[in-house]
């Protein structure tokens, strides 16, 4: 969902409704439906019919009187909402809320085009506009003051990423949206979230050039999770399964170093903790029996552990122990 979907344009849809056809008696046009919005019934458009209107807002504009010209452009597509000079009155409200860098508006008006007016517009243009504005939201810092810097929010840009994929899931430039969700999730320390995003990349477009940089932040994720959780050995495995994957698909990558590091550090970390498990029914729960499944596992898993010559020569010592119980066991 974006932020705050179109300004509260579901009020007062019949005041607006009303006002217009109250009018129709001066109007050369007729409107059958008006778009709802927020402003009240007293709010009238500055001329009589839509030709004139957007005549009259384009004049504003060209004067630079932006917030004036944002005002009548969209009483033109609230009051006649069918006219053949309202779909251009939207794209003109959208560009001039973008002029005025007023992001998030922009963007919700360009959506409002998208979703209202299809056909007539170049859509991969908006698509193109839309795309760059939810990169500088995520960018830019917000709660500016005086000598305050602000602070990141990239998350403000997931949602209109999720737009842009929404009405353009095969545009040139869907993988990359993809990815930005992914690095926005990242960037907010929501590494589940990111994991999430990336694998959408790799499934949907596996092909395309953000797949690497995917694969890889994926696993960086997972290894953070796995960090933040260090006894859970399904995210360590998984973690350890992404970066090995990594390594293998991508042998040249610029990241092939680090991602090679990673891994193998994962593996002592996934070498510790079963063995680890073993000691324990060895040790502390006196199991041998468990004690010598595990410490078989162990071996077979991590045969090149620097655990792994005391692991077997616990097998050699617990496995005639074992034996023996279960023959007295048999017995019995």
């Amino acid at each position: 969902m974006i932020l705050h979907r179109y300004p509260v344009r579901l009020l007062l849809a019949g005041l607006v409704a009303g006002a217009a056809l109250t009018a129709s008696a001066s109007k050369p046009y007729e409107e059958s439906t008006a778009r709802s919005h927020w402003y009240n019934f007293f709010i009238r458009p500055a001329k009589d019919n839509p030709r004139e209107q957007f005549l009259y807002a384009n004049h504003l504009r060209d004067t630079d009187s932006l917030r004036s010209a944002a005002k009548e452009y969209r009483l033109l597509t609230v009051f006649w909402p069918e006219a053949t000079e309202a779909p251009a009155a939207q794209l003109a409200l959208a560009r001039v809320l973008d002029k005025r860098q007023k992001w998030q508006d922009a963007f919700e008006e360009y959506t409002y085009l998208i979703e209202h007016y299809p056909g007539t517009f170049a859509y991969n243009d908006i698509l193109q506009r839309q795309f760059e504005i939810a990169e500088t939201v995520m960018t830019t810092r917000k709660g500016k003051f005086l000598f305050f810097p602000g602070f990141e929010s990239p998350d403000r840009a997931i949602p209109l990423f999720e737009k842009i994929l929404e009405h353009g899931p095969e545009w040139a430039k869907a993988p990359e949206c993809q990815f930005l969700i992914g690095r926005a999730n990242e960037f907010g320390y929501e590494y589940d979230l990111a994991v999430a995003a990336y694998l959408t990349v790799l499934v949907r477009y596996p092909d395309s050039p953000f797949a690497e940089q995917a694969a890889f932040h994926r696993a960086l994720c997972l290894e953070l999770l796995a960090v933040a959780e260090p006894n859970n050995e399904s995210v360590l495995d998984e973690a350890w399964t992404a970066l090995h994957q990594f390594v293998n698909k991508y042998p040249k990558s610029e990241q092939l170093e680090q991602a090679l590091k990673l891994r193998d550090d994962l593996l002592r970390r996934r070498a510790q903790l079963a063995y680890n498990r073993a000691r324990y029914y060895d040790t502390i729960a006196r199991q041998p029996k468990a004690a010598l499944m595990e410490y078989k596992e162990f071996v077979r898993n991590f045969p090149h552990s620097d655990s792994t010559p005391q692991a077997q020569t616990r097998i050699e010592q617990l496995a005639p122990l074992v034996e023996t119980n279960e023959h007295a066991k048999a017995v019995r």
